[in-house]
């Protein structure tokens, strides 16, 4: 569970004890195949990482399916060191995704990024089990946080920020869970329709929608893999326009929220933790707080702005 919350909600479970586990959707005698589905463009950085992470699971079965989007950096040549199921697509990442999805033949997909880093050995074998806690579970999806020797932008952002929002709305119910860097069924994935292929930000919010629309429970668990993101104030300010462009579209329902929670969320619950983090922990990263901030809404407002003048034209 995050920062010790219990909740009794069908959605969302926090991980719960095996001894009340009620499904038999794995075989853990006879453990499943699993395919980590990765999408790929100029990952020469942190793929390697990734995918010897990977490799290095005390798992017997498992396959890994990459859709480059025709990198031109050394991506595909440390790719063939590990996989030799290496597909080349150009189009939105969720089409990638749905390629990767398409190409798997595991009963389980691991959909993940290339900057993705499994911190032990065990922890595959130890996540599968999760979705016999129901027989509705379609996903197991873990706590992110920053890898160790990161920066203190990326431990603001991925450690600090993502812990606090995701305790925020378990406990309050809102917003969707088991987006991306997940591990899903595949059957359950392909029977709510697959992965958006249109969209390139925000397809993970689709597919979670569409398992809560549909019934499907989620397993939270708090034992963390590594997301080696938002390594500079650079790349967060690239994403923020990423994502900014498909909410100027979309508005923030397709994440389960609405304004209000945006505006507390950035305002209120972060302005509060920073001066925590900050005062009480004398955590530095947090000094970074205020020019995210700033970042969001001058992306935000820009796009919104631009998407409003076009529909105006």
């Amino acid at each position: 569970m995050v920062s010790g919350i219990k909740i009794d909600n069908p959605y969302i479970i926090c991980n719960p004890s095996p001894q009340n586990f009620q499904g038999n959707q794995i075989n853990l005698q006879d453990l499943p195949k699993v395919s980590f589905c990765i999408p790929t463009l100029n990952s020469e950085e942190t793929i390697e990482k990734c995918l010897s992470s990977i490799t290095s699971q005390n798992y017997p079965k498992l396959e890994i399916i990459i859709v480059d989007g025709y990198s031109t950096d050394n991506t595909i040549k440390i790719v063939k060191k590990f996989t030799d199921k290496i597909f080349f697509e150009r189009g939105p990442v969720g089409f990638a995704r749905q390629k990767s999805v398409l190409e798997a033949d595991g009963e389980i997909v691991a959909v993940f990024d290339s900057d993705i880093i499994i911190p032990h050995k065990n922890w595959l074998r130890n996540a599968i089990q999760y979705f016999n806690y129901r027989n509705n579970v379609s996903t197991v999806w873990p706590l992110m946080v920053a890898p160790p020797d990161s920066s203190k932008i990326a431990k603001l952002y991925q450690t600090n920020l993502h812990k606090i929002l995701i305790n925020d709305r378990i406990k309050n119910n809102k917003g969707l869970f088991g987006g991306g860097t997940s591990l899903i069924l595949r059957k359950y994935l392909l029977k709510i329709g697959g992965i958006n292929t249109s969209l390139h930000w925000g397809e993970d919010f689709d597919w979670a929608k569409k398992f809560k629309d549909n019934g499907y429970s989620v397993v939270f668990i708090s034992d963390p893999i590594y997301h080696n993101t938002m390594r500079t104030l650079k790349q967060f300010y690239q994403k923020q326009f990423v994502g900014a462009k498909t909410f100027s579209k979309t508005g923030f329902g397709m994440m389960g929220l609405t304004m209000k929670d945006i505006i507390y969320e950035n305002f209120f619950l972060g302005f509060k933790e920073m001066f925590h983090g900050l005062i009480i922990d004398r955590d530095m990263s947090w000094m970074y707080y205020p020019v995210f901030v700033v970042i969001r809404i001058f992306a935000y407002s820009s796009a919104f702005i631009k998407n409003k003048w076009f529909l105006q034209r």
